[in-house]
C-alpha cells in the first residue's frame, strides 16, 4: 500500500508465538514513535510498506525467536481539505486522509451546473498536482493517477468550457461535457453511439454564430467508419459551446422487399434479389395453387409500399409459368415494391349452398357439393328431431338459374312435398334425391307433438316446485290445488305471476328491470332474471274464490308464480320528512297516517300525485275533485308514495286551472236544474 505516513497516523503492531502483545503507536509531530527499548523510528513521509519493513526490523531484533508479527494501520489522521470554484458548498472540509477529490466533491454539496467535470484541478503548495476527469473515470473505470490528499490542499471546480447536446437517435441522448479538442466522434464514444435506425449520414449541428443560427450537415457514417467509402475521409467534426447535435431516425421500409396475394402456397412478403423475375418469387412463394386463375394476373409498381402515391399496373398471364422461360415476355423482372396480385378461380364464381330449416337438431347453411342428396344433408344437420312430423318434408328449389343469366327465361321457386315414416326414416327413393343449388329444406314440426311443459310455483304453497301442464287450458287455481293449497301465512294480495317474454320482446323492446327488492330470502329467482321474466299482477284470493272465472288465468309454459309471506309493514318514500316502513294498523287504513308517522310532508310535495302500490304490484293514484283529495286505501304490504312536485307549478296557477277546469261541471249541473 502506497499510503505515505503522516502526524496522528496510528500504527498498530501485534505480535503472537514466542512472545504475545499488542502495541498501538501515534505518529509524534517530529514524524517518529517511541517503542520502549528501541528508540524512536522516524517514519513521516515513508509508504506504509516501507514503513512496515523498517518496524518489522527493528521489533524483530528483540522479540524471541518464532515469534509471528503484524503491523496494521489504525486510525488515520484527520486532514483539512480546501473546496473551491464551482460546488454548492465552498469551504474547508475535515476528511479522514484516505478520502478521494471525488468524496470532498460530495461533502461540498456536489458539483453545481456551470461546474467542469472534465477539469477538477488538485493544487498543493500553490502548484497542480493532479487533474481529474469524470468522463475517463465513467467510460474506462481509469480513476488517473491515485493521489493521497494532504493537509491544507485545494479540489477546485472550474466552469465548464464547452457544453453540447446530443438529441434524437443517440443511445443516450442529454448534455455532455467536451474538451477543447474533441468533437463528434468524442460525442459518439461518451453518449454511447448511435441507435441502428440513426440517419448517421444526416447527422445536423444547430450552431449560434455571430448573434445567428446556423445549420451545418455533417456524416457521421465517415466518422463513425472512414473505410466504408474512400470518398468519406472526414475523421472528425469540431464542436463548439452551445451546440445541438441532432441525429434523425432512417425513413421506414424495406428497400429490397416484394409483396405477393392471393393464390400461390405462402402468400407474404419476399426478398428481392438480383435477376428476380416474376417466375422465380412465385417459386419461392411455394408455387400457384391447383385452383389457381392463370389468364389474367397483375403487378402494382411500387404498390407495395404504403407511402408510395402513384402506381403502375401491369397485366400478366400465368400460363406458361411451369416452363420458367427466361424469354417469356409475362415472365417480367421484378423491381423493389412491386405488388403481385394473383387470383383464384372460386373469386369469380358463386359458391352454391343449401339449407335446412325446422325439427332437425342443427338448422344450418351448408357449402353444397357434387351429388348432394336429401339424406345428405339431414346427416350432416344432426339427423331429425322425435318432433318432426312424419307427414311431409318440403323442398324449395330455384329453376332456370343458368338461363336467367342469358336472359332467356326469368328464375322461378318450385316446393316438392315427401313424405317421411313414421320411423322418421326416408324411403330409398326420397332418400336419394339429388338436391340443387340454393335448395331449401323445410322440416316441420309434427302438431300433436309436445314435450312436458313446466310452470314453477314458489314461496308459500304446501309444496312448492315444478309442476307440468296436464292440457293448455289448465288454470292458475288447478295448479295451487295440486301444489296442496296456500298456507295459513301466505299474502295472497302478494303473489305475482313472472312469465318470459317473448322473443320478439326481448330483441325488440328495452326490457323494464324487476323490482324484486322486497322478495324475501330463501326464493330462487335468479331462473326469472336469467329468462328476462317480466312481473305480472295477479288477484289469487279472487281467483281461487272465483273458478274458471277472467281472475283465474290460464298459465302458460316457464310461468312462476311467487306467493309471498304477509308483510305486516307499510313503507313511506318520497317526499316525506323521514322515509321508512310503518307498521299496518288495521284501525287506520288512511294515508294520512301514516305520512303523519313518517313526519309530515317534506318540501313540495304533490298531494294530488299520491299513489299506493299494493303488494301484487298495482298502484292506484289520488283521486281529486274539485279542492278535495280522494286518497287510496292502505293495505299491507303496500308503499306509499309522496312524488315532488315540479318548480314551475304554483299555488295560484293551481287554483286557476282547477276553476277553469271545474267550470263545465258548475255549467252541466245548473242546466240540469233547469231542465228538471
Amino acid at each position: 500500500m502506497d499510503y505515505p505516513i503522516g502526524v496522528n497516523d496510528q500504527i498498530i503492531v501485534s505480535l503472537w508465538g514466542g512472545a504475545e502483545a499488542t502495541f498501538e503507536y501515534t505518529v509524534a509531530r517530529d514524524g517518529s514513535i517511541f517503542p520502549t527499548g528501541l528508540g524512536k523510528i522516524y517514519l513521516q513521509g515513508l509508504t506504509f510498506e516501507n514503513a512496515r519493513s523498517l518496524i518489522r526490523s527493528r521489533f524483530m531484533s528483540v522479540v524471541p525467536a518464532g515469534t509471528n508479527f503484524t503491523v496494521s494501520l489504525g486510525q488515520p489522521r484527520t486532514i483539512n481539505v480546501n473546496v473551491a470554484g464551482e460546488v454548492n458548498s465552498q469551504g474547508p472540509v475535515t476528511v479522514s486522509a484516505f478520502t478521494n477529490a471525488f468524496n470532498i466533491i460530495a461533502l461540498a454539496g456536489g458539483p453545481t451546473y456551470m461546474a467542469n467535470l472534465r477539469d477538477i484541478q488538485i493544487k498543493r503548495n500553490g502548484q497542480i498536482i493532479e487533474i481529474l476527469d469524470v468522463y475517463k473515470y465513467l467510460t474506462t473505470g481509469d480513476f488517473g493517477k491515485h493521489i493521497y490528499l494532504e493537509n491544507n490542499d485545494f479540489v477546485i471546480l472550474t466552469t465548464v468550457e464547452k457544453r453540447v447536446k446530443a438529441e434524437g437517435r443517440f443511445k443516450r441522448p442529454m448534455y455532455y461535457q467536451l474538451k477543447k479538442d474533441e468533437g463528434v466522434k468524442a460525442l459518439l464514444k461518451y453518449s454511447g453511439g448511435l441507435l441502428n435506425d440513426a440517419l448517421s449520414s444526416g447527422m445536423k449541428v444547430f450552431r449560434t454564430e455571430l448573434e445567428k443560427q446556423v445549420i451545418k450537415d455533417v456524416n457521421a457514417t465517415a466518422i463513425i467508419n472512414p473505410t466504408t467509402d474512400n470518398r468519406l475521409n472526414d475523421e472528425d467534426y469540431a464542436l463548439v459551446d452551445g451546440d445541438i447535435v441532432r441525429v434523425a431516425t432512417i425513413n421506414p421500409g424495406l428497400i429490397n422487399k416484394i409483396q405477393i396475394h392471393g393464390a400461390v402456397a405462402y402468400p407474404g412478403i419476399y426478398e428481392l434479389r438480383k435477376g428476380d423475375r416474376l417466375f422465380n418469387v412465385i417459386n419461392r412463394a411455394g408455387g400457384i395453387t391447383p385452383n389457381t386463375y392463370l389468364q389474367r394476373a397483375y403487378i402494382f409498381r411500387g404498390a407495395a409500399d404504403s407511402t408510395s402515391i402513384k402506381t403502375d399496373k401491369i397485366e400478366i398471364n400465368l400460363t406458361g409459368i411451369s416452363k420458367d422461360e427466361q424469354g417469356n415476355t409475362n415472365n417480367i423482372e421484378l423491381l423493389t415494391n412491386d405488388l403481385i396480385m394473383i387470383f383464384d378461380n372460386n373469386q369469380f364464381n358463386d359458391k352454391a349452398y343449401v339449407e335446412i330449416f325446422g325439427e332437425v337438431r342443427k338448422p344450418q347453411k351448408i357449402g353444397k357439393y357434387g351429388g348432394m342428396t336429401l339424406l345428405d344433408l339431414i346427416y350432416l344437420s344432426g339427423g331429425l328431431k322425435q318432433s318432426a312430423e312424419y307427414g311431409r318434408i318440403e323442398i324449395s328449389s330455384v329453376l332456370n338459374v343458368d338461363s336467367s343469366k342469358n336472359m332467356q327465361q326469368p328464375t322461378r321457386t318450385v316446393v316438392r312435398t315427401i313424405k317421411i315414416n313414421p320411423s322418421l326414416a326416408l324411403d330409398t327413393a326420397s332418400a336419394n334425391i339429388v338436391l340443387k343449388p340454393y335448395d331449401q329444406v323445410y322440416i316441420r314440426k309434427n302438431p300433436v307433438f309436445e314435450l312436458q311443459q313446466l310452470i314453477s310455483l314458489d314461496g308459500l304453497v304446501l309444496y312448492p316446485g315444478a309442476y307440468p301442464k296436464l292440457n293448455n287450458h289448465e288454470r292458475l287455481s288447478s295448479y295451487i290445488d295440486r301444489a296442496g293449497g296456500i298456507r295459513e301465512n301466505a299474502d295472497l294480495s302478494g303473489a305475482i305471476l313472472y312469465r318470459k317474454k317473448t322473443q320478439f320482446y326481448r330483441d325488440n323492446i328495452t326490457a323494464k328491470k324487476a323490482d324484486l327488492a322486497n322478495v324475501p330470502d330463501g326464493v330462487d329467482l335468479d331462473s326469472l332474471k336469467a329468462a328476462n321474466a317480466e312481473p305480472v299482477s295477479i288477484e289469487l284470493y279472487k281467483a281461487l274464490k272465483y273458478r274458471n272465472s277472467k281472475h283465474d288465468i290460464i298459465l302458460q309454459a316457464g310461468d312462476v308464480v311467487y306467493v309471498p309471506e304477509i308483510n305486516p309493514f307499510v313503507s313511506v318514500k318520497g317526499v316525506v320528512q323521514s322515509p321508512l316502513k310503518l307498521t299496518f294498523d288495521k284501525e287506520h287504513t288512511n294515508i294520512g297516517y301514516y305520512i303523519s308517522r313518517a313526519g309530515g310532508f317534506g318540501v313540495r310535495p304533490w298531494r294530488s300525485r299520491i299513489y299506493v302500490t299494493y303488494a301484487n304490484g298495482k298502484s292506484k293514484r289520488t283521486f281529486n275533485f274539485l279542492f278535495f283529495h280522494f286518497y287510496p286505501k292502505v293495505e299491507e304490504g303496500c308503499t306509499v308514495n309522496v312524488p315532488v312536485r315540479p318548480e314551475g307549478i304554483q299555488m295560484g296557477d293551481f287554483l286557476l286551472r282547477l276553476v277553469v277546469g271545474s267550470v263545465p261541471i258548475v255549467t252541466g249541473a245548473i242546466i240540469a236544474s233547469i231542465i228538471r
